[in-house]
């Protein structure tokens, strides 16, 4: 029937359906091959939160809802910290493109004070922020879990910061083919000392791997960075010069926007993790099952917002303003295709991927599991949302626009999402009020970037400044 429709099109209109069909492919190609290492990475980096939340499923409902409190609150901070170092890896892009190596390590070096420096601000807050989860709501007990937990997964940040600045560096420059080797031995690292460690410690146990899990993604990338003939070019790890500093200020101006802005995006999931769990411990354990899920299908959309970033970010460099259009494009048609079909996923089988983190036989769970049920609408919707929300930012932080995306978060996430969220929840809808409120502050955070991102292309294109 395809054939046949497409052979009755004039012939002009056939070549120039042939045309773009074939630029789509080209550069589904090019996105493809950088995307396919960092989706296996983010594959497994959800793998080593999905294996602590299976753990901590199975120790009981209790021990879940301390662990995703903990767990909420530390990615909110990891995330502000990766902003800095993510804002390094688009600079290497464009430096990469345009042949400048000396200010691709400027760039990464910088990253690295950066990270050293927010592991530190960061690792002070959260040692000392129980009493903030007390003010605001938290059950007692859930709170000394998740401030127990917190003071051992807190030492793990720095050596999780350093493998993500490496992580930036690798895609920066096209080469990110050791990652998914040190993220899947992380991973299986993670489900041997995770399981072994929560039969001795409990839900410390599991806190401890993880922990120990970040030290060893960020020393092997340091030492294949430091061996490998393909980095060895890149002098990161020697003597620190005045030009890194200098490289500061570049990525400081790039870096806090970002960070803020991923910092409001996870601010969403995590605030909205800390109304769930004021409304009780069972509707907490839901959203952490259901949060996993989206997770767990964003993983693809991340890996091709990376990799569009980065491919964008080489052709703006090179001042390929034609085909940066066309890699925006290609990325976000990839990422809602692939949502669409996870969202319909969930909706088909919603039972047992719930019962993954929540399994028979547990205190609490028939409560969790029907909460968890009610959240179903509101999370395949999240599924296509979050993917679209995700590429147009990325595409906008690439393009050196970090001002506006920061913007146009703080008005989807602080100003509509979140407030709509507690409206919501307060007023009948409980739980699936929060998730519904997500929904709306994502669906404003990608209408008003990709109209901002149309924008900004036209303006390169005439000529504005990078």
């Amino acid at each position: 029937m395809f054939n046949a429709a497409f052979s009755t099109l004039p012939r002009p209109a056939r070549a120039l359906a042939w045309f773009r069909c074939s630029r789509f492919m080209h550069d589904a190609r090019g996105i493809g091959v950088l995307a396919k290492p960092l989706i296996l990475s983010q594959f497994a980096q959800t793998g080593i939160l999905f294996i602590d939340t299976l753990l901590m499923g199975r120790l009981g409902a209790q021990a879940l809802a301390g662990g995703a409190l903990a767990l909420s609150t530390f990615y909110l901070c990891y995330v502000l910290a990766f902003g800095l170092v993510a804002a390094a890896g688009n600079l290497v892009a464009i430096h990469h493109g345009a042949g400048r190596r000396r200010d691709v390590v400027a760039a990464v070096r910088a990253g690295l004070l950066l990270a050293a420096a927010a592991s530190l601000g960061f690792g002070v807050l959260l040692w000392n922020i129980h009493p903030l989860m007390l003010w605001l709501g938290q059950d007692a007990h859930t709170a000394l879990i998740a401030r127990d937990f917190l003071r051992v997964l807190v030492w793990g940040m720095p050596f999780g910061l350093l493998f993500l600045a490496l992580r930036s560096f690798a895609a920066g420059v096209g080469r990110p083919g050791p990652v998914p080797v040190i993220t899947f031995s992380a991973l299986a690292f993670s489900a041997i000392a995770g399981w072994a460690l929560s039969q001795w410690l409990g839900v410390y146990g599991v806190a401890l791997s993880a922990a120990l899990t970040y030290g060893w993604m960020g020393l092997a990338f340091s030492a294949v960075v430091a061996w490998h003939p393909t980095f060895r070019r890149y002098p990161l790890f020697a003597r620190f010069t005045r030009r890194d500093f200098a490289a500061l200020g570049p990525l400081l101006r790039v870096g806090v926007p970002t960070s803020v802005t991923l910092g409001l995006e996870s601010g969403l999931f995590n605030v909205g993790a800390w109304l769930m769990g004021a409304l009780g411990a069972a509707q907490l354990a839901a959203h952490q099952s259901m949060i996993q899920l989206v997770i767990a299908s964003f993983m693809v959309p991340l890996g091709l917002m990376y990799a569009t970033s980065m491919r964008a970010g080489q052709a703006a460099g090179a001042g390929d303003w034609a085909q940066v259009r066309r890699y925006s494009r290609c990325g976000l048609w990839l990422a809602i295709g692939w949502s669409c079909v996870a969202a319909l996923l969930l909706l088909a089988m919603p039972l047992p991927l719930i019962a993954l983190f929540l399994p028979d036989g547990r205190e609490g769970v028939d409560a969790a599991r029907t909460a968890a049920l009610a959240l179903l609408l509101p999370a395949a919707l999240m599924f296509v949302l979050d993917a679209w929300q995700a590429l147009a930012g990325g595409m906008l932080r690439a393009l050196k626009d970090a001002r506006a995306s920061m913007l146009i978060y703080a008005a989807g996430c602080a100003g509509f999402g979140l407030p709509l969220a507690w409206l919501l929840s307060r007023h009948g809808l409980g739980g699936a009020g929060v998730w519904w409120g997500m929904c709306a502050g994502l669906l404003l955070i990608g209408a008003l970037s990709q109209y901002r991102l149309a924008g900004r292309i036209r303006a390169l294109q005439a000529g504005a400044r990078l």
